[in-house]
């Protein structure tokens, strides 16, 4: 059937909600100071501890194309709720994992595994369902509005968790704030469960191979998707690196650490709320080169820290807020674009084509920062005149590098260029 107005509007709103829930859940898991802890407590390494926070868009990238194979097939809201409902079984065995003795490391990295495999049929599914109902005119203010709310109840939320569990948390704290994550997180389904199923476009025109060999041929959607890969790979692994560095080197109480993490998703709250009015004034092209420009200048700020004390800590939390906005800014012009890009019959494989793209990017550029700490690549301490330089800030300075060396490719960005599909 075709949306009303009103349908559009109300199936926005409930999309909004599944997406608070699934978001709270997800970074408390995934990418919070929280699993940091949580795993420096099982015993694990600084490598292993890194690797928890890539699986997720590791797995998206990887398996968002063949999910949605299964998309096409099962029908996206069918994949999303059966998708969610493995994803919470993998989140409670998670918070669990410290009954399981010396296996605990195992069992929570095995669990995270799982839920990252499993949410890749949530990526799948996710974008084809929003195009059923979602205009073309209130795409950006659309992923704006959701973006912020979800990034205000997970601030929300780290922010009280910060306050609470004090400077050195025991391991049973941990586990109460995941659990309460994991409760929030089935809120994703029970939302979704509740927008109809619309048929705005039909169904895919294209099998598997033939979809998989279109998105392929569309050049711009492959020209942006490559650029997305070179600008995540270089951007994606600061914020949980400097977690690990001001839990490892720089010795930060607990509390602080989450506090800070917090304040980086604070930023991305205030990106989503001013993504916008950028890419208004600026355009698509202008906003994500001013994007390079705060993302390389925050990692060569972080690269000249070396100490950790209350004015440091406050000077992290401002950097990481700065960084954040920019990822959130860059976030929404690539998912505006994504859609726009997409061809009409092929929505769901051009979609899950260029996602692959986005989140191999993220997902290898974490699993490449752990592997870089746990091979010994990089001398464990140098020095720079008077100044003393840990392997971590080693990564900063590498990380600001790619990141201006990515912007090369914004010559491959269909936004570069006005067009008529131009958001």
């Amino acid at each position: 059937m075709l949306p009303t107005p009103e349908q559009c509007r109300a199936s926005e709103t409930k999309a909004t909600l599944s997406s608070c829930c699934g978001f709270l859940g997800e970074v408390t898991l995934t990418d919070s100071a929280i699993i940091i802890l949580f795993t420096s407590m099982l015993g694990a390494g600084d490598m292993f501890t890194m690797i928890t926070t890539s699986l997720l868009p590791l797995f998206n990238g990887i398996g968002i194309v063949p999910m949605a194979w299964l998309a096409a097939r099962l029908g996206s809201k069918r994949l999303i709720l059966r998708a969610c409902t493995l994803s919470a079984i993998a989140y409670f065995v998670a918070v669990a994992s410290p009954f399981f003795g010396q296996s605990a490391a195992s069992v929570l990295l095995a669990a995270i595994v799982f839920f990252a495999l499993f949410q890749t049929g949530f990526i799948a599914g996710w974008f084809p369902m929003l195009d059923t109902f979602l205009t073309r005119e209130r795409r950006t203010s659309f992923f704006g509005r959701m973006r912020f709310c979800h990034q205000l109840t997970a601030v929300t939320f780290l922010l009280l968790v910060g306050c609470l569990i004090g400077k050195a948390p025991p391991l049973w704290m941990l586990q109460v704030v995941l659990l309460i994550g994991a409760v929030v997180f089935i809120g994703r389904a029970l939302c979704i469960a509740r927008i109809p199923v619309f048929e705005t476009q039909g169904k895919e025109a294209l099998g598997f191979k033939d979809g998989l060999a279109t998105a392929i041929r569309n050049k711009p959607l492959a020209g942006f998707s490559v650029y997305l890969f070179a600008l995540n790979l270089a951007a994606y692994g600061t914020v949980p690196l400097t977690m690990i560095y001001l839990k490892t080197c720089l010795r930060a109480p607990g509390n602080v650490i989450v506090i800070i993490s917090a304040a980086a998703l604070f930023g991305m709250l205030l990106g989503y709320l001013g993504a916008g009015q950028f890419i208004r004034r600026w355009g698509a092209g202008g906003t994500l080169l001013g994007c390079h420009v705060a993302l390389a200048a925050v990692n060569l700020a972080l690269f000249l820290i070396g100490v950790g004390n209350a004015v440091t800590y406050v000077l992290f939390a401002a950097l990481l807020l700065v960084y954040s906005f920019a990822i959130a800014a860059a976030s929404i012009v690539a998912s505006a674009e994504m859609m726009a890009l997409s061809t009409p019959g092929n929505k769901a494989m051009a979609m899950a084509f260029c996602g692959a793209f986005y989140y191999g990017g993220f997902g290898f550029s974490r699993l490449g920062s752990s592997l870089v700490m746990g091979s010994g690549l990089l001398a464990a301490e140098w020095h720079l005149g008077a100044m003393r330089v840990t392997h971590y800030q080693t990564l900063f300075l590498l990380y600001a590098v790619a990141i201006v060396f990515a912007a090369v490719f914004l010559m491959m960005v269909p936004a570069v260029v006005p067009g008529p599909e131009q958001e």
